[in-house]
């Protein structure tokens, strides 16, 4: 019990006075472990904060609206997690009279909430003896043990999972798993870890081995996808055209200026962007001789892609009738602030 004990102590008097740690409230736990999932710390924080003030608790949340949940996550990416909060709050409100479930199993039931999510609800504001494993968790275990299997195959993540938690001391889950995180994220770093003043040092044979850095193991990275895309913000009696991306698609209840893909891994020309986007645009709303101009660039990364948008306007004269089954609005510059954007599009709102 060294390793754990010494893990705590450094816990108690190190950890970051974090919001949720004020009362270790289940709905406040939940809301922060969802937002901290593929978001940096600094990044979370004000979007943490504006949330609670405008849905202080579970029952709150389920009586919003979409339109309004998606806008007050609007920057922080993977929309689907706001979805899943949403969702997940009407059936706590339905099914469990607005109380967090305290059981393992029966948070899973809860949509959005998997065995991550629900060992950090458990563990943390529960203080149950459930493992929680992420980036920082894999990091620190692969490197006091060495382990070499690479954390991109199934089969060796579940050895972190069984490992982290053989390692639970009684009745300390909460201090105990969020140590674990908390020292992945501020001492046993990615880059140049803290070993000479680690305090588990002692316990660590990556750093005994010499060369704490090669752990994790990792498979090698796929290759990186280089797409060119452009948007288009048509504009009529001062009004521009809108439309929402359906649920289920990817960022599904987002809104969007109309945006296509226009080659991938292969370098086009601003004149050869500005023709196919002209092209496309008379496929999808019928407008001929149609005169766009660019505003800008955006670059943007998601999965294994690194995409340039090249921004253009347009004025137009007639109607247009999108031949897309997506709802479209016109809505002036004004009223973009009612609109959820991507963060590419909310770039693009600002633009124009």
């Amino acid at each position: 019990m060294a390793f754990q004990q010494k893990l705590i102590e450094w816990f108690e008097k190190n950890q970051r006075p974090l919001p949720w740690r004020r009362h270790y409230e289940p709905y406040a736990v939940w809301v922060s472990e969802i937002m901290l999932q593929q978001t940096q710390m600094d990044t979370v924080l004000p979007y943490y904060e504006r949330w609670m003030k405008t849905f202080p608790d579970v029952k709150a949340l389920a009586a919003s609206d979409t339109k309004k949940v998606l806008k007050l996550w609007e920057g922080l990416g993977y929309y689907s997690r706001a979805r899943n909060l949403h969702a997940g709050a009407k059936l706590i409100v339905e099914k469990f009279g607005g109380t967090m479930p305290r059981d393992f199993q029966t948070l899973l039931s809860i949509k959005g909430i998997g065995r991550y999510t629900a060992g950090a609800i458990s563990s943390i504001a529960f203080n149950q003896p459930d493992p929680i494993v992420d980036g920082n968790v894999f990091r620190v275990l692969a490197r006091l043990f060495a382990l070499t299997g690479s954390i991109d195959i199934q089969k060796n993540r579940e050895k972190f999972w069984r490992l982290q938690e053989s390692l639970i001391p009684p009745g300390q889950a909460r201090d105990f798993n969020q140590g674990l995180m908390e020292f992945g994220a501020l001492v046993c770093t990615p880059q140049n870890p803290a070993c000479p003043v680690c305090p588990l040092q002692a316990f660590c044979w990556a750093y005994k081995k010499g060369d704490p850095e090669a752990y994790p193991v990792r498979s090698p990275r796929k290759k990186t996808v280089q797409v060119e895309a452009a948007a288009l913000a048509l504009k009529k009696d001062g009004k521009y055209l809108l439309r929402l991306r359906p649920v289920g698609s990817i960022m599904g209840g987002l809104w969007e200026f109309p945006e296509w893909k226009l080659a991938r891994d292969k370098k086009i020309t601003a004149h050869e962007k500005s023709r196919l986007t002209v092209k496309l645009a008379k496929k999808e709303f019928g407008t001929n001789g149609l005169a766009i101009k660019p505003v800008g660039k955006i670059r943007r990364n998601y999965t294994h892609h690194l995409e340039t948008l090249d921004v253009f306007t347009a004025e137009l004269s007639g109607t247009v009738q999108p031949k897309t089954r997506w709802k479209h609005v016109w809505a002036s510059s004004r009223d973009f602030a009612k609109y959820p954007f991507s963060s590419a599009h909310a770039k693009i709102a600002k633009l124009l």
